[in-house]
Parts: C-alpha cells; sequence; structure tokens
C-alpha cells in the first residue's frame, strides 16, 4: 500500500502526497524536535525542509515501500546541516568577540576601500556612474545625468545595480574569510 501511494505521489496525485505527509509528519518532527532540543519553531522549518526535499527527490527514491526510512533519513540529513550551519555561525561569532576593535577608519581609507571596489566593477557603465557619485567631488543624479547624457531615473538605475553588485561582491568575501581556517 505504501509504494502504491509513492507511485501515485510520483504521478503528481496530491492526495497521494498529503497522505504520505499526513502518515510521517509526527515521525519526522519529532525527530526534529529532539534534534534541535525542544524548539518547536526550528523544529517545524526543518520538518518542512524535509519534506519539501523528500518529494522535490522523490523520484530518485530506488523502493517505494521504503519510503518511511528514506524520508528518515533525509530528516538526519537536514537536521545535520541545521546544526553544522549552527557550528560555524558560532564559530565565526567567538572569532569577532576575539577579534581586538579597530580604530575607527580615516577618510582616506574609506575613499581608497571605495574606490577599490568601484574599480573591480566588471560593468564599465555601473563603474561610470558610480565614480561620479562616490569619488570627490560628490556629484548628484541630475549632474551625473547631464554630464553621462543620461536620464535621472538611468542614473539611478544604475546607481542601484552598482550597489547590489558590490553588496554580493563584499558579501562572498565575507564568507570567504569566514570559511578560513583560523
Amino acid at each position: 500500500m505504501l509504494a502504491r501511494r509513492v507511485e501515485r505521489a510520483r504521478r503528481g496525485d496530491p492526495r497521494a502526497c498529503r497522505r504520505l505527509y499526513d502518515d510521517h509528519v509526527d515521525m519526522v518532527y519529532g525527530h526534529c524536535l529532539a534534534f534541535c532540543r525542544g524548539d518547536a519553531v526550528t523544529a517545524s522549518e526543518l520538518a518542512q525542509e524535509s519534506f519539501a526535499r523528500a518529494f522535490e527527490h522523490l523520484g530518485e527514491l530506488r523502493e517505494p515501500d521504503r519510503f518511511s526510512g528514506w524520508l528518515r533519513a533525509i530528516t538526519r540529513r537536514c537536521c545535520l546541516r541545521w546544526a553544522e550551519d549552527r557550528r560555524r555561525e558560532r564559530e565565526a561569532l567567538e572569532r569577532l568577540a576575539r577579534e581586538p576593535d579597530e580604530p575607527p577608519r580615516t577618510e582616506d581609507a574609506v575613499a581608497q576601500v571605495v574606490a577599490e571596489v568601484i574599480e573591480a566593477c566588471p560593468d564599465p557603465a555601473l563603474r561610470e556612474a558610480a565614480t561620479l557619485f562616490y569619488r570627490p567631488p560628490p556629484h548628484t543624479t541630475a549632474e551625473i545625468a547631464g554630464r553621462l547624457g543620461l536620464s535621472q531615473t538611468a542614473v539611478t538605475t544604475r546607481l542601484h545595480r552598482f550597489r547590489a553588485w558590490a553588496k554580493r561582491r563584499m558579501l562572498r568575501r565575507l564568507a570567504e574569510a569566514l570559511e578560513e581556517p583560523g
């Protein structure tokens, strides 16, 4: 009966999926709740992630009658990933807590960082708009628009795109720095 329900769920039958969920939710939630030491919100999120992964990869299950054990293994991996993420976060916070406070940066140092970020931008149009906006003497978006022959909206869009690019770059660099062995 379980194998037939799994096969129907594979074919997209929502009732079969719901029945699989209903039959296993207590087991999955209980495992997650025990793993995260009674944190009901986290347990609920982990259970949802476990079911989402299971239904997403249902086609990979070779023996449909072993769905319960397969789901239990997926749940365990989700919980272990969660625990590993929490461990990394704690370690990163501990490293930050041990680092001495840096003195406030001077305006020259900040200007140097801004210049480096602008120069690293691969898009010349974004780099040009950011240079005019962030480097001295600062220009307004209206002044930049007049200088570049663009509309003010186009300049604002370029500046938003530059900021988004810079944010992604900095987040990648921060993640890489936190991954390095201490």
